[in-house]
């Protein structure tokens, strides 16, 4: 089965880098036949400010467009942004302007977009409801909404669709890579762009 489109910091093992107790072949043929591909799961949630909770996989060269879709269907005009290194507790800002937290990750979608070892998200949440698009270090999004109508039908406007049994990348052994610096096509460390960000964040 065609695994969906990943980004430049996520990679399946070569054979000689699995670990020699692993059976690299078999492995392999499991996940090569797994439905990690482009699509979404859902669940019903109780009991909490949430009442769906969603996991997407996205083509990488859609993941920014779908997590601002998602993030003006969600998330009305006052949010909060969070930005997180793999493994590591991750920054909240301030609650403020969903455009201006939509701007700041903007100038580095590339990045965050594409490393392996970084993550961000945008959430609100009230007394009553609570709504986050967060995307993961391996980027394949979670979604806590109580908008399930609008969360289903902007994933469907890029072509997303639910998919029983869906899997992700991280079921099975993955390479985790930082994107090199590059001044000439203007790629940033990712220790640049998560101390810009929180940064940036923490004036907000």
């Amino acid at each position: 089965m065609a695994m969906y489109k990943l980004p430049l910091g996520i990679g399946v093992p070569k054979d000689e880098n699995y670990p020699s107790e692993l059976d690299a072949k078999a492995i392999n043929e499991k996940r090569n036949s797994a439905k990690i591909v482009e699509g979404f799961v859902l669940h019903e949630v109780s009991n909490e400010k949430f009442s769906n909770y969603a996991e997407v996989n996205v083509d990488a060269d859609k993941i920014w467009d779908v997590f601002c879709s998602l993030a003006n269907k969600l998330i009305d005009d006052v949010a909060y942004g969070i930005v997180g290194f793999k493994d590591e507790d991750p920054t909240l800002s301030n609650f403020t302007s969903k455009e201006k937290l939509l701007a700041i990750f903007e100038e580095y979608k590339f990045e965050i977009t594409n490393d392996g070892y970084l993550e961000f998200g945008i959430a609100y949440y009230d007394e009553n409801s609570m709504n986050e698009i967060y995307v993961s270090s391996f980027k394949y999004m979670r979604v806590w909404t109580d908008r399930k109508e609008e969360l289903v039908n902007s994933l469907n406007e890029y072509g997303i669709k639910e998919i029983q049994g869906l899997q992700f990348i991280d079921e099975f052994p993955v390479v985790s890579k930082a994107l090199k610096a590059d001044m000439d096509k203007g790629i940033r460390h990712y220790s640049e762009v998560i101390d810009t960000i929180e940064r940036k964040l923490a004036q907000l």
